[in-house]
């Protein structure tokens, strides 16, 4: 996948912070004038009638927000997303040439209407195609979905899931070579938490699955195998934190993982299989709305089955923290470590250090700018190989109205590398109208 799609896909997704407006001021209604009934003389007073006034209508949080689409206990938001844009790069890669391209990308989110508990399922997915045929068409998708149950006793249950399908970004070191087009990686995830509290201590079970299926490329009419890539990732995490106060709680992390590979030996004899542990520690602060989030760290370690590969050792860090100064301004940052698996026979995996920050600032109720910036860096165990990617970018929406969006950004990227062949830097601009429900 191109990062700077995914990038801005979250960008524009989140133009809806909050904004702010004045409200105008409704004029007075005779049903503010307050009478002390105590002054009535009921010896002189006659019968009267007292006027009951009607419900004053609330102003409307956001007028600009889609009404969705009422269908029993849910309300669906369906979308559709047009754009045409300009690259200097449109492989995102080294060499990569100069192309203009148009995207579609419908969405249907669907959320639940209920009392107590909550449910949600996210379509969407995205088309992309040059115009001269500069890069090969880039087809995303995915399918999202959650519950929540709350439960008695302070007990709560969440469930999510979800299905992908994207294709091998050419800058991957692990993309195969001489591959005539980019192939598919489907993935797929699910994850299960009971949430608890007895006093002032509360606590997090949780288990989930994540598979990645990688499919074969084709080079020259042959087929290049990439069936000893398919892994599942299994884990368990325990969270116990201490409402220190109504907004700081603090707490201690612990998480296992056991990755398998559906062949027991890669295509160089190899057996990847491996298990991890992370320890962190960290603190959820809940000032909403002018701060929110939680941040963690501590670290990780990997070890393999085959003892030909090494060990890998990283500092873990998880958090997103949006704070909000004024009304009109949100600030979002986030940032993890992952560990990657890798083909390359000299290599056990890498450890990918990745983190982001948003600026969204409410210039009119209906005109949101925000400032993105990213940066990962990938650094490779046994080759000393070292990537770091960088993005900045702009974007302004403009909400014409309930069912209609003007969107239009700018993005600068840049990878760096000690491997020569990599590095290259690129400048994307798009414009989109956006129609919701």
């Amino acid at each position: 996948m191109r990062s700077t799609i995914s990038l801005f896909a979250l960008a524009l997704a989140a133009t809806a912070t909050r904004a702010a407006a004045d409200t105008p001021q409704l004029r007075p209604s005779i049903y503010d004038n307050v009478y002390d009934l105590n002054q009535i003389d009921p010896a002189t007073a006659g019968p009267t009638t007292v006027a009951v006034p009607p419900p004053r209508r609330k102003p409307d949080e956001d007028p600009y927000a889609p009404l969705g689409i009422t269908a029993g206990a849910f309300t669906l938001f369906p979308s559709l997303t047009l754009g045409v844009g300009t690259t200097s790069n449109a492989t995102y890669s080294a060499g990569g040439k100069r192309g203009s391209f148009w995207t579609v990308a419908p969405a249907l989110d669907i959320r639940s209407n209920w009392d107590t508990n909550s449910a949600s399922l996210l379509l969407s997915g995205a088309y992309e195609n040059f115009f001269d045929d500069a890069a090969p068409d880039e087809p995303t998708g995915a399918v999202a979905g959650t519950l929540h149950l709350d439960m008695a006793n302070r007990f709560s249950a969440d469930f999510s899931g979800g299905v992908s399908y994207a294709e091998q970004s050419l800058s991957d070191p692990n993309y195969p070579a001489g591959a005539d087009k980019p192939p598919g990686v489907i993935g797929m995830n699910g994850t299960a938490a009971l949430n608890g509290g007895f006093g002032r201590f509360e606590f997090t079970l949780a288990g989930g699955a994540v598979r990645t299926v990688y499919e074969d490329a084709t080079s020259g009419g042959s087929t290049v195998d990439q069936g000893d890539r398919t892994n599942t990732l299994y884990s368990g995490r325990l969270r116990l934190g201490y409402d220190f106060t109504q907004t700081l709680t603090p707490f201690v992390e612990t998480e296992v993982g056991r990755r398998l590979y559906d062949r027991g030996l890669d295509n160089e004899g190899f057996d990847r299989a491996a298990t991890s542990y992370a320890l962190r520690a960290g603190i959820e602060i809940n000032r909403d709305p002018v701060l929110k989030g939680e941040v963690a760290i501590g670290a990780i370690h990997e070890a393999f089955d085959d003892a030909r590969l090494a060990d890998i050792d990283a500092i873990d860090f998880e958090g997103t923290l949006t704070w909000s100064p004024r009304r009109l301004l949100t600030i979002t940052l986030s940032g993890n470590t992952t560990l990657d698996p890798t083909t390359n026979v000299a290599s056990s995996g890498s450890a990918l250090y990745a983190g982001s920050l948003d600026v969204a600032y409410a210039w009119r109720r209906n005109v949101t700018f925000d400032w993105i910036s990213s940066i990962s860096n990938e650094d490779y165990q046994g080759t000393g190989e070292v990537d770091t990617t960088v993005e900045t970018g702009l974007s302004a929406t403009w909400k014409l109205n309930r069912e209609l969006q003007l969107i239009a950004s700018y993005a600068h990227q840049w990878l760096v590398s000690n491997d020569p062949s990599l590095p290259y830097q690129s400048d994307t601009v798009r414009a989109e109208l956006k129609f919701q429900r």
